[in-house]
């Protein structure tokens, strides 16, 4: 192995973990019950009186160390706590709680080598793969990665799905179809993912399809007979809700003979309030923690940003926007209502003086629409968004879903190859400069036993 693959392999990923673990040790040193919280297999006792219930003290981790003891059916699913209680066999609460934590902890290092990988060969650019890994581990939700959620295992999962559906990855077809179906089987036992992943896989194919038919369009070629080409990514739609399908079922059968519902996993959700409502205050508060927000609109622009580059390239129509030159319009970053307002009203000033910029968009741009794995990665966040924000009175753990697994971070990176030159890179820039910043303040709330997310 020559110096630069050594390079590309092993000292990248090695210095976005020490990332991870610098702003970590940071935090432990100023606030050691963080360190102590982490590393002990024990619980520790609080001073009188507590700043929170008991009950905060493992959060979710508790409800999966339960499970690992004695198996259920509830709202948390099974395959994390199968894992601990067969390789660990822990005898109580506390012990569980701690093989969670050393379980998560080395997959959060495995997967960042792995993700790494996956997304140098997709992007084929190894500054960009670098930066959005380096985003993706010191955000403040990449926590969840090692105190034991299944954000741990989710991560390892989904690099291996996104890695077997990268285009320039050339498996033999049934091979492929086959490690698709294991995977999103073990998705889907993972966590409650079953509506988000059935949506995403749908919404990609119909997306990959509506922009075909613009293509025939504008060839004036009225056959259909050459959706054939696309049968590969029928083939992995169907797999996908099929896998996604028979997952939760195994799932749903063991809480129709514990409990006598299928769905029962879905009601113990509207335990925590989950009920179809418009909250349009959500818009421009959380009501919890401010990256909440930044998880509600960000899958939505890249989404918007995505479907009009590729639409206006198709078409070979220029496009003309407002591109900011001030390098504060990355600091709004911060509140994208704010951004999004700014923008909208800086478009139509310039619009009105014709000063729009023509917008030109990569040669890559094209090849963005029949991209499956790009939608699907997209659709993912975004669905995830829009089921939060039409639920719950207020937008608690989305960036948790958005944030804490690599989907989000994978459409950002193939959405940058279609934008020449590296200016854009600021915004990246910026925004692991703010999450690192989040992520020191997260460890000390784990500490304290705060709310993470």
């Amino acid at each position: 192995m020559n110096k630069r693959r050594i390079i590309k392999v092993i000292f990248l990923p090695l210095i976005i973990c020490s990332a991870f673990i610098f702003c970590t040790a940071i935090a432990m040193f100023v606030d050691p019950e963080a360190f102590y919280k982490f590393f002990s297999a024990t619980q520790l006792v609080r001073d009188i009186p507590p700043q929170l219930p008991h009950k905060s003290y493992y959060w979710d981790v508790e409800h999966y160390a339960k499970l690992a003891l004695s198996p259920s059916c509830n709202a948390f699913y099974p395959l994390w706590p199968l894992i601990v209680r067969t390789v660990f066999h822990p005898q109580s609460i506390e012990q569980a709680a701690h093989y969670f934590s050393v379980v998560a902890t080395a997959l959060f290092f495995i997967s960042t080598f792995l993700l790494f990988w996956v997304f140098q060969i997709g992007l084929q650019r190894v500054d960009l793969a670098f930066w959005l890994v380096l985003a993706y581990s010191v955000n403040p939700m990449a926590i969840f990665r090692v105190i034991g959620y299944t954000e741990s295992l989710f991560t390892f999962l989904s690099s291996l799905l996104i890695w077997i559906c990268l285009p320039k990855l050339k498996l033999n077809e049934n091979l492929k179809l086959c490690l698709i179906f294991i995977i999103t089987f073990l998705m889907a036992l993972t966590r409650p993912v079953l509506i988000q992943i059935l949506f995403s896989a749908i919404a990609s194919l119909g997306t990959i399809f509506y922009f075909y038919l613009i293509q025939l369009r504008l060839t004036q070629n009225n056959s259909l007979a050459t959706f054939t080409k696309y049968i590969s990514e029928i083939k992995t739609t169907i797999t996908i809700c099929v896998s996604a399908l028979l997952g939760y079922s195994i799932y749903g059968s063991l809480c129709l003979l514990t409990r006598g519902d299928f769905f029962a996993s879905f009601q113990d959700q509207k335990l925590w309030g989950k009920k179809l409502g418009l909250h349009l205050e959500l818009l421009f508060t959380p009501k919890s923690p401010l990256f909440d927000l930044l998880g509600l609109y960000l899958p939505v622009i890249i989404l918007f940003l995505a479907v009009t580059f590729v639409y206006f390239k198709l078409i070979e129509h220029d496009l003309y926007i407002f591109v900011p030159q001030s390098q504060l319009w990355n600091l709004l970053l911060i509140y994208p209502p704010l951004l999004i307002l700014l923008y909208v009203l800086n478009f139509i000033k310039y619009k009105k003086q014709a000063k729009l910029d023509n917008f030109l968009t990569s040669k890559y741009t094209q090849d963005l629409s029949k991209n499956y794995i790009f939608w699907f990665c997209l659709y993912f966040s975004f669905i995830h968004s829009v089921i939060i924000f039409l639920t719950q009175d207020r937008l608690f753990s989305l960036a948790r879903f958005i944030f804490a697994v690599p989907f989000f971070f994978m459409a950002v990176g193939y959405l940058y190859l279609c934008i020449p030159g590296k200016k854009t890179y600021n915004t990246l820039f910026c925004f692991i400069i703010i999450s690192a910043i989040a992520l020191f303040e997260q460890w000390i709330n784990y500490g304290q036993d705060r709310w993470l997310g």
